[in-house]
Formats: structure tokens, sequence, C-alpha cells
């Protein structure tokens, strides 16, 4: 066992090389984010304690997982919201309520045998881009610092959503941040030649050989969005796949 206040090495490398996120491979909404929010080190290593009692799974149940946390409840969750506003306008639903935000959000969001798939690029937890808590509670090198940790593992996650999204073929892929575009464009790359273009929201789309359609957008909790810019990328989702 680890002296209090380090997390399990082993098992932290272990999440590094091994996690990608929530939901369901065979569905047909993909939503790829940079990292997940953390809190601090015992809010950090339960979620990784219990990912590992559960199997060490590549992708969770999102509901299960947080149950097992004791951390699920019906409050609608920030992020997943303007997520859930898209899959819903993309699937011709008008006149969406919180309501019907929540109930996706307890019944469909992220389960292993639903429509969507939810990645995040980074493996860690995080409590924000400027606070690195893993420097003083691990002892592996790789984890010295943000910019040591992202070069460990940015390329070989790259490429692993890449190879993922070529062999399922959804319908469509959400990015969502649009400061990290590079690292979004560098997934698309190696799967298709396309090239995005961009709307007048500002919204980049391109669409491959397979059908998938692929968005790079803005974070849901971006600064000033209204619940009509993901109703948008919902219908455009749509009719780029028509």
């Amino acid at each position: 066992m680890n002296n209090q206040g380090f997390f399990n090495d082993e098992l932290l490398e272990k999440r590094v090389d091994t996690f990608y996120g929530y939901g369901n491979y065979q569905g047909n909404y993909w939503f790829v984010g940079m990292e997940e929010a953390g809190g601090d080190f015992n809010d950090i290593n339960n979620r990784i304690n219990i990912w590992s009692n559960r199997g060490k799974q590549e992708i969770e149940d999102i509901a299960e997982y947080h149950i097992a946390m004791e951390t699920w409840d019906a409050k609608i969750q920030p992020t997943w919201k303007g997520l859930i506003r898209i899959i819903l306008s993309a699937k011709g639903r008008e006149n969406i309520d919180r309501e019907d935000v929540r109930k996706y959000q307890i019944d469909e969001l992220g389960r292993k045998d639903k429509e969507t798939c939810l990645l995040e690029l980074l493996p860690l937890p995080s409590p924000s881009l400027k606070h690195w808590i893993f420097a003083q509670q691990s002892r592996l090198r790789f984890l010295s610092n943000r910019d040591t940790y992202e070069k460990y593992c940015l390329e070989k996650r790259i490429n692993h959503i890449s190879q993922r999204i070529k062999e399922h073929q959804p319908k469509a892929v959400v990015f969502y941040g649009i400061g990290y575009k590079d690292f979004w464009r560098r997934i698309t790359e190696k799967i298709t030649d396309v090239e995005f273009s961009q709307t007048s929201e500002g919204l980049l789309i391109c669409r491959n050989n397979s059908k998938t359609v692929f968005i790079i957008a803005k974070h849901p909790v971006a600064f000033g969005l209204k619940n009509e810019y993901f109703h948008n990328i919902g219908r455009l989702t749509t009719a780029n796949l028509a």
C-alpha cells in the first residue's frame, strides 16, 4: 500500500495507458474533450481506485461509475447539457427543455449499451490546466509536470482514438474546445484527408468517405453560448449526413 497522500503509481500508470472515457464504441454520437475536471488528491484517488475495482476498463458506463463513486444525482452537469442538446437536435427533436436534457443525462448519456461515446484526449482528471497535483503525489517521472505528461501520452492517445473511430465509423464525432483544434486536426488527419470548412458560427466541419461527420466546436461551458448554438450543431450534423 502506498503512503498516505501518494497515488498507487502502478495503478496510475495503468490508468494513463488504458482509460479513454465513457459510453459505447458502437454508438452513433461521439464527443471528444481534452480532459475531465477533477478535485483534490482524495477525489482523484477515489476515482482511480474505483476504476480499478471495476475492472480497469478502456471505457466505462458513466452512470454505473459515478454511482460507485457516490457522486451520481439528477443535477444537470454543465458540460453534458450542451452535448445532450446536440444529440437531441441531431435526432430531429424540437422545443428541447431542461427536463428532456435531465432525462437523457440520467438514462442515456455515456451508457455502455446506448448511442453515445464520451472520450478524453488526456486520461487523468485535473482541477485546472494550471493546477497540477501529480508532481507532489506521484513518483512517476512523466508526471513531474504537465508538459512532460502530455509528451508522454498525447501521440499514443491521438493514434488510439483515431483508430477507434476508423474501426467503428460513428455517424458524428464532435471535438469540443476550439483552443485544442490542432490536436483535433491531428486525429482527423489520420482518418481522412478532407479539409475542414468553417461555418458562420465558427464551427469547423468535414465529412470523410465513410460518412462520419467531424465537427470542432467551442467547449460547452465557454462564455456566452446559448442553447441555439448546440441545436445548430445537431442540425448541421444531420444535414451533412444526408
